[in-house]
């Protein structure tokens, strides 16, 4: 079966020219893409979802550094609330953006990594990741901030459940391990050579090697520095490369996902119900806060 599925990719992919048979082809597997991504974003949350965990955070974090340095009777300024996800859409989130798995995207490419960078340089930029007090208080500062096991406000916890389902390993690794996909993945390091000059030995380092850094983020209103735009175009070439060499197994892997989805939902119904209560806890608790 799964030779036979490999063979009907393969050809698939070569009748351009059938029209019906190959457009429909096309649609049921970004559907299913489309499905995958609606399912992740169901477990690790939504935009708003996220940035109400992140202000809840923010909240305990920062609140409670600032209640335990006046305890000690020193002066602390929280830092300045600024979300991670200013910028970023729900379509950001999917389970196809940045894993380097065979099922990432076929079109978004890189966009997740330019995001992570200007959100970092927004931050930095903002002061919202450097804790600041005189010298004599970093002790007292650092004692404070170790309650909070010294992370920052936007590393916070997801709701219970979250980290056990986001994976989806059980949905998925099956997948990644068929001979179909498997196959089809045969001849990827060999096209991105022959066909775009890219020496792939390690899929991941190759894809997420830093070609961008927060230093060289735009500023808002102004033209971006040439390391900036000439890395991001490197980032567009590489993931443009990645996704046209990988895509006999993407569709491989979307064919044999498509059935396999709802019966994982079916299987997972109480806890996709927990995690979603979760996150819809953390927007109203939020909400309070900002009333």
């Amino acid at each position: 079966m799964a030779a036979g599925l490999l063979a009907a990719v393969l050809l698939s992919a070569s009748q351009v020219a059938c029209g019906t048979t190959t457009a429909k082809a096309s649609t049921d597997v970004a559907t299913t893409a489309a499905r995958l991504d609606e399912l992740q974003i169901q477990i690790t949350g939504k935009v708003e979802e996220l940035r109400a965990a992140e202000l809840l955070n923010y909240h305990r974090v920062e609140g409670g550094i600032g209640e335990c340095m006046r305890e000690a009777g020193r002066k602390y300024v929280p830092v300045p609330y600024v979300s991670f996800y200013e910028g970023f859409t729900d379509a950001d989130l999917g389970y196809g953006n940045g894993r380097a798995t065979v099922v990432d995207s076929m079109t978004t490419k890189g966009r997740r990594i330019v995001l992570n960078e200007l959100a970092s340089a927004r931050l930095k930029r903002a002061g919202a990741v450097d804790r600041k007090v005189i010298e004599t208080d970093v002790e007292v500062l650092n004692g404070c901030a170790a309650r909070f096991e010294s992370r920052g406000y936007h590393d916070f916890d997801p709701p219970a459940g979250v980290r056990e389902l986001s994976g989806l390993e059980d949905l998925l690794e099956p997948i990644h391990q068929d001979p179909a996909v498997v196959t089809a993945m045969g001849g990827y390091a060999a096209c991105m050579k022959k066909r775009y000059g890219f020496k792939v030995d390690d899929r991941s380092d190759f894809l997420f090697k830093p070609r961008i850094a927060a230093k060289d983020a735009p500023l808002p209103g102004q033209p971006a520095k040439p390391a900036w735009t000439k890395g991001v175009a490197a980032i567009d070439k590489v993931f443009t490369a990645d996704a046209e060499c990988r895509r006999p197994a993407y569709e491989a892997a979307m064919t044999l996902l498509a059935d396999r989805i709802e019966p994982w939902r079916k299987k997972n119904r109480d806890r996709l119900f927990a995690v979603r209560a979760g996150w819809r806890k953390a927007v109203g608790d939020a909400k309070k806060i900002q009333e």
